[in-house]
């Protein structure tokens, strides 16, 4: 069978009528493999970022205060996901019923000419929103955080960026098997064995150097927050969780950005779960999906 060229799939998601992408865990499911988190408020709000209006969908929890506050943006390679799928749902809900007052970011896709800066635009114009909107949440005095998974820790760590050069970073940065740099490192000797162990697929690698131009766009694959590999860290950036899948080739992006971190003496955990994939976010009922969930809700109400 002939592999279809990633124009080709491109053009296919462009053509596409909406699509629900809960992966059969709506709220209904989600709450019934855990009735904490019926303990949540869920709210969508449009806010108007740069490119037109985006939704900002709001977890807060009822019985009990939040105890921090978390800007967060779903993955996708750019091109896909949305607010509904359970990266982003299941993460709001879950760290919701744990005291995290969560503000999920609907950014635009990288389809149909949207291109960087756009998206970033979005994730920055959503956490400045979710800065003012304390006050009327009864959430003042809170730490806000920011974060991402896979292309949302791509847009997460060139948003922390923008923050830290304007002198208005966010408590801490999560980051969940992120896509920092423009070329995939080399995978360590160690890295390698686990992909060899799960039979990556070729095309993986193929598939994300063509999103990354696509997502790129005219500012080109240097541009220093399009992948926030590039160039110095800047003074004030905030300390940082780097949380990796252990057979995924991205893990090498998110440990040498942990080490960039470090030499610009950032404060920096960097660890993977062991057995995992990319994307163990998105899998509501897995060991390591709820893992992943429970170590960034104790990074972030530590």
């Amino acid at each position: 069978m002939t592999t279809p060229s990633f124009e080709t799939i491109l053009a296919t998601l462009e053509a596409a009528p909406p699509q629900d992408q809960s992966n059969g865990y709506d709220t209904a499911r989600l709450i019934q493999l855990d009735d904490a988190l019926s303990d949540v408020e869920v709210q969508d709000e449009e806010i108007l970022a740069p490119a037109g209006e985006i939704v900002v969908r709001r977890y807060l929890p009822i019985s009990k205060p939040a105890r921090a506050g978390l800007v967060w943006a779903h993955g996708g390679a750019w091109v896909g996901g949305s607010i509904e799928m359970p990266e982003s749902h299941w993460v709001g809900l879950a760290l919701a019923s744990r005291g995290v007052a969560v503000f999920s970011v609907d950014y635009h896709l990288s389809l149909r000419g949207v291109t960087f800066p756009i998206p970033s635009d979005d994730l920055l114009a959503a956490y400045d929103w979710a800065l003012a909107e304390r006050p009327v949440l009864g959430l003042e005095g809170i730490a806000m955080h920011l974060g991402g998974a896979s292309a949302g820790g791509n847009l997460a760590a060139g948003v922390a960026k923008r923050l830290a050069r304007r002198g208005s970073a966010p408590t801490s940065l999560v980051l969940a098997y992120p896509a920092i740099h423009a070329e995939l490192p080399a995978p360590s000797a160690e890295l390698a064995e686990a992909l060899a162990r799960v039979d990556m697929p070729d095309m993986i690698a193929g598939l994300l150097a063509f999103t990354i131009g696509h997502f790129a766009g005219e500012a080109g694959v240097h541009d220093e927050i399009a992948f926030p590999g590039n160039g110095a860290v800047p003074a004030g950036h905030p300390p940082t969780i780097v949380l990796n899948a252990e057979a995924d080739p991205l893990r090498a992006s998110g440990e040498l950005y942990a080490n960039q971190l470090r030499e610009a003496d950032v404060q920096v955990e960097v660890e993977y779960l062991p057995g995992s994939q990319h994307g163990f976010l998105n899998e509501p009922e897995s060991e390591f999906g709820r893992a992943g969930m429970s170590r960034m809700a104790d990074w972030l109400l530590r």
